[in-house]
């Protein structure tokens, strides 16, 4: 049993353990080399190439802006002929620009049409469930109403004629009472 020994692997420089504490970052020394080349190509700052500014995402749909800031356009694919691709004027300044096929982003709002048609369809079904439901409650109320109102009319006619009734009965008895002195 005690032939076998066994120690922490994560202890050894060779499995990393000892990076956390050396400051050391890939990322850091990479961007670093970058910085020293772009110095040592272009001395003066003013001579860095062009940085296009930041450009939303074109992944989904129909392209509206490239990379680069300009609108795409729509021409034949060289690769795919007869397939249409959107693509940018400057695509050959060998800067990162949008490149899409046209079916591809038509089937992509279709389906995002499709979708957004299922939620309307669903919001105009609960909106006449809701008005309905609204409307029926309402006809309840209304019919609670009319039957609350039809008992108290039947008391005050049930209350009317007792009282009709007992004038009557006390007619008849001062009638009698007077014609009988």
């Amino acid at each position: 049993m005690g032939r076998y020994s066994y120690s922490q692997p994560s202890d050894s420089s060779h499995y990393g353990g000892d990076q956390a504490d050396s400051g050391y970052s890939e990322t850091e020394e990479l961007i670093g080399r970058d910085q020293a080349e772009l110095e040592l190509k272009y001395p003066e700052p003013s001579q860095y190439p062009m940085q296009y500014p930041p450009q939303p995402e074109v992944e989904f749909g129909f392209p509206q802006v490239c990379y680069c800031g300009d609108a795409p356009i729509l021409v034949t694919s060289k690769n795919d002929p007869g397939r249409r691709v959107y693509t940018c004027k400057n695509v050959d300044d060998g800067d990162c620009h949008v490149w899409k096929f046209w079916d591809v982003a038509v089937m992509e709002e279709m389906r995002a049409r499709d979708k957004h048609i299922l939620q309307l369809e669903e919001k105009v079904d609960n909106l006449t469930l809701m008005s309905n439901f609204e409307s029926e409650e309402k006809v309840v109320r209304l019919e609670n109403l009319v039957s609350d109102l039809a008992k108290k009319s039947f008391t005050l006619k049930i209350e009317f004629e007792v009282c009709v009734g007992v004038m009557l009965f006390v007619l008849v008895v001062l009638g009698l009472v007077i014609g009988g002195k």
